[in-house]
């Protein structure tokens, strides 16, 4: 048996979940992922490392931390990752776009996108953002 340590709520050793936060009551993810969802994601990551898990209500969240991770979940296996539950509802508001579609139309919509994003592309509208930024000054 693994017990549970309340000082550093971490989730008991489990070879098929992550370490990450845990809930000291019902609802308890779910408030503290709404009320500050970007510093509890930076403090979870600092506190369990390159791979987080917990629960909001009844959604599993995985946090990746690492940059050869996210690589590996959005780009080399990415066929074998679905969108979550939420990104589906959210189509309802934002439509089929990049955020939002999956499989071979994310594909091609990802593809028409991309001359968007080439280093000179990128380089000049730093160069537009910059001049904007002084004209507003």
């Amino acid at each position: 048996m693994t017990a549970i340590d309340p000082d550093t709520r971490t989730q008991p050793a489990d070879t098929r979940t992550p370490p990450g936060p845990r809930a000291r009551f019902p609802g308890h993810m779910m408030f503290e992922f709404a009320r500050r969802r970007l510093p509890f994601m930076i403090e979870s990551a600092k506190k369990y490392g390159d791979i987080v898990f917990f629960k909001v209500g009844n959604e599993r969240i995985y946090l990746f931390n690492h940059p050869d991770l996210i690589r590996d979940v959005l780009v080399t296996n990415q066929k074998n990752f679905t969108k979550s539950r939420a990104l589906v509802r959210a189509k309802k508001v934002l439509g089929e776009g990049l955020l939002t579609s999956e499989g071979e139309f994310h594909l091609r919509q990802r593809r028409l996108a991309q001359p968007a994003f080439h280093r000179d592309r990128i380089s000049a509208y730093g160069r537009s953002m910059v001049e904007y930024a002084d004209r507003v000054r």
